[in-house]
């Protein structure tokens, strides 16, 4: 008994060892007969293991099973925004189905098209279907093939084309190995010869123009949405040779005034081929169009490649093919990937990976299920090209002149036009409309969203809103005060030498003034956000923007402190003129610059869509406002803190001698200017639209600019332009490089009678103790002698009655002996 126990234990021990594992593969629904299909899919492949002795594993391919709710919860997104688009819920739940079994690990490998496989792939993001689906990016569930050792031998079979088309990034990762080919052609029974090439019908042609016959010629499934995509790709190429990748204007034919033309030319068409009744056309199956081809109701069938072998079996029917006009025609690439997330060995799933894409099976399948291989077939001479046009001579003819349109990048005419995914979800919805209903324009919409985004453009379509009035306005408003601002630092300049002016620092108002004016138009540097450098520099510029304003701001209240607390230091008064000054803030700002750089990196800047939720398409830059926020946050907080520090100790030191709270509130709307660009920062990072409550926080930007810069300087221009100096010669006789000599033009102090009087007296301090608790008797003792500049209620100009300024440095040492 122990004896039988210990055998039948060896026995399930040697049974398990030597198991074969079963390697899940998930596959696409063929056109038609998709469970026989299946079923003979997993013998053909079976009978090749077992004639090639393969006992590792078993193979066993199956299809995706969608959830019937898939895609509508998008579609009712699109509604609910009321987008001019509609999507094709079937593509989404397909897509979705997809994207589930790739998240998780019931298949170890999975044949997928080139449409899926550069799906997402697109330099702006569309954050709606990430969310939507649940996913970053799709190869982020793919094997990459170069982290294995693959022979050479193994890969070099493929076209090269077809190859490189399985490699995706910057780096060219290597996701998928060519799998099959197919591609559109036309059928037609011998009998109907002579109609086999009546598609090459130019819409040019005099004949187009006629009445529409009465036959139907061609069977089509055009209820398929991928099949009137492609027929569409392929009738703007043959009939107007657009779009051409390295001609932008060709793609703007498709959505441009002279759009229409195109869109009624392709609707003639077809019904010059299909009969008169567009929606019975544009609702027919492919399985339909099969079966009535067959039945010889219509001369022409247009069809895959992949079906001929089936058709050729027809008994009692003679079925030919013929290539699209000039050979153009939509290629369809499939590819062998592995899902990252399989459970099994990687290693052993990319010896299945390269079993199923090589040359042998590929011929296999040809000849047991009429799949098209990845040869070469351009070169002739190739062993793998050879061995299948021996059989299968009329489809190598076609494959030859093959003029192929890849139609995942078709219609990409730049890096931030819209990825395959939301083309393929609304591009062919949008071209049913207008061939049902000519009059809708929404298949020249559509292409005017996916082609472009409209950052900065205005579209003569566009409708007027309320918000894009309100942009209009604010955009005039920008550039008016602007040209205030400019005209006011040029009046800065002009009057530079004026004391009340130059109290002030003019250089470093007009530096301050600059960077309030780039901070009112840094919004509108968004529109030319385009990449994601620029999306970076967007960051870049607003902190050096920032350092623009309060680094010159920081300095002239510095200045003002110091000439408060420092009244007999004349040789140090020196030192902190404009001139040094500007030389110190241009070090800073320049050092800036590339540190906040460096600090840039530690995010990742992305650029992301409103995609096709709405008419038009716009670009966001996207980063972590938060990280930003608070690194600039904490080091506006310690120069604002020190400023107020500052200014409340002028304040103290400054009553005798005039109202300095203009600094106070100089300080404040400073403050309220950069908490409003957090507030604005922060709604620009919540969405990509533009929205009444973002266009009223520019408004009030405006508002507080205004001010700003009217208690910085504005209302100083404006009292000497009231009261000009008659003697300006005696006034700027002056030492006013030397700021210490400014303390009395700091404020403007009116008196009881209503007439204000300017001290101007200077002379040699008779002590210099450098005590800020002595200030106070400095003042008393440097300007007991006063200089008067008066004038009266009905007078409008300022007299200098007498001056008397100490122009020269004191010595430290005769300071320090008095």
């Amino acid at each position: 008994m122990i004896f039988i126990y210990s055998l039948l234990l060896f026995i399930c021990y040697f049974n398990n060892s030597y198991a074969k594992e079963t390697i899940n593969i998930l596959i696409n629904k063929p056109d038609f007969n998709e469970n026989e299909y299946l079923k003979k899919y997993n013998e053909v492949i079976e009978q090749y293991i077992e004639i090639n002795r393969i006992d590792n594993y078993d193979i066993k391919f199956s299809y995706c099973s969608p959830t019937a709710t898939d895609g509508e919860h998008l579609s009712q997104v699109y509604k609910d925004a009321n987008s001019p688009f509609s999507i094709d819920v079937e593509y989404a739940r397909n897509f979705n189905c997809t994207l589930r079994e790739l998240k998780n690990s019931n298949y170890d490998i999975m044949i997928l098209d080139d449409r899926f496989l550069y799906g997402d792939n697109g330099y702006a993001d569309y954050l709606l279907l990430k969310d939507e689906f649940d996913y970053n990016k799709l190869t982020n569930y793919f094997v990459d093939y170069n982290n294995y050792n693959i022979n050479n031998e193994n890969i070099n079979h493929h076209d090269t084309d077809i190859f490189n088309d399985g490699k995706l990034g910057s780096k060219k990762n290597l996701y998928g190995l060519p799998y099959e080919l197919d591609f559109d052609l036309v059928y037609y029974h011998e009998s109907n010869i002579n109609s086999k090439d009546l598609l090459t019908l130019k819409v040019s042609d005099s004949s187009f123009g006629n009445e529409l016959p009465s036959e139907e010629i061609l069977s089509a499934g055009f209820g398929d949405n991928d099949e009137i995509f492609n027929f569409f790709s392929e009738f703007i190429r043959y009939q107007y040779d657009i779009p051409k990748g390295n001609d932008p204007k060709t793609y703007e034919l498709l959505s441009n005034n002279d759009a229409k033309k195109i869109y009624d030319s392709f609707r003639k068409y077809i019904l010059r081929f299909t009969g008169d009744d567009i929606e019975k056309t544009l609702n027919t199956t492919i399985k339909d169009a099969y079966n009535t081809f067959l039945d010889d109701k219509n001369k022409l069938l247009r069809g895959k490649a992949s079906w001929y072998k089936n058709l050729k079996e027809i008994e009692n029917v003679s079925i030919k093919m013929n290539s699209l006009p000039q050979e153009i025609t939509v290629i369809n690439q499939k590819y062998v990937v592995i899902n990252k997330n399989s459970p099994k060995q990687i290693e052993e799933l990319v010896k299945v990976a390269l079993l199923l894409s090589s040359k042998e099976m590929q011929i296999y399948r040809a000849l047991q299920m009429g799949i098209i291989p990845t040869f070469k077939f351009k070169d002739s001479s190739d062993e793998s090209v050879v061995s299948y046009c021996q059989t299968n001579s009329e489809i190598c003819e076609i494959l030859k002149k093959l003029n192929p349109i890849r139609v995942n990048n078709i219609f990409r005419k730049k890096n931030i036009s819209a990825q395959f995914l939301e083309i393929r979800l609304i591009v062919p919805l949008g071209l049913k409309k207008t061939l049902i209903d000519p009059s809708n324009e929404n298949a020249k919409l559509v292409f005017y969203n996916i082609l472009d985004n409209s950052n900065g453009s205005f579209n003569s379509e566009m409708s007027m809103t309320l918000e894009l009035g309100m942009f209009m306005i604010l955009s005039i408003l920008d550039v008016g005060i602007t040209i205030i601002f400019l005209f006011i630092m040029y009046k800065v300049y002009i009057n530079r030498k004026h004391p009340y002016i130059k109290a002030m620092s003019p250089q470093l108002t007009n530096l301050t003034i600059l960077g309030i004016v780039l901070r009112m138009i840094y919004p509108f540097f968004y529109i030319i956000v385009t990449t994601r450098f620029l999306c970076r520099m967007t960051v870049i510029i607003s902190f050096v923007i920032n350092n623009i304003i309060y680094i010159p701001l920081f300095a002239i209240v510095f200045r003002i402190y110091y000439i408060y607390t420092n009244i007999s230091s004349v040789s140090y008064g020196k030192k902190l003129n404009d001139r040094r000054l500007l030389i110190y803030i241009i070090t800073i700002l320049i050092t800036s610059f590339p540190l906040y750089i460096l600090i840039s990196y530690v995010d990742k800047f992305q650029l992301e869509s409103n995609g096709s939720l709405q008419d038009y398409r716009f670009i966001t830059c996207v980063y972590n406002v938060w990280v930003h926020t608070l690194i600039m946050g904490i080091y506006t907080f310690i120069l604002f803190a020190c400023m107020l520090a500052m200014t409340f100790k002028i304040r103290t030191l400054s009553k005798k001698y005039g109202d300095t709270t203009f600094i106070f509130f100089i300080i404040v709307l400073t403050i309220s200017q950069f908490f409003f660009q957090i507030a604005f920062n922060l709604f620009l990072s919540d969405g990509s639209q533009v929205k009444v409550s973002s266009l009223l926080l520019n408004y009030l930007h405006l508002f507080i600019s205004l001010i700003t810069v009217y208690i910085l300087i504005g209302n100083r221009l404006l009292f000497i332009r009231k009261h000009p100096v008659k003697n300006k010669e005696k006034l700027l006789k002056g030492d006013f490089d030397n700021v210490n000599n400014l303390v009395n033009f700091i404020h403007i102090r009116k008196s009881d009678d209503s007439s204000f009087s300017f001290f101007r007296s200077f002379r040699k301090s008779k002590t210099n103790t450098g005590s800020a608790t002595n200030n106070s008797s400095k003042f008393d003792s440097i300007y007991s002698t006063k200089s008067e500049v008066t004038y009266g209620q009905n007078q409008s100009s300022i007299i200098i009655q007498s001056t008397n300024i100490t122009n020269g440095e004191i010595d430290d040492n005769t300071t320090s002996n008095k």
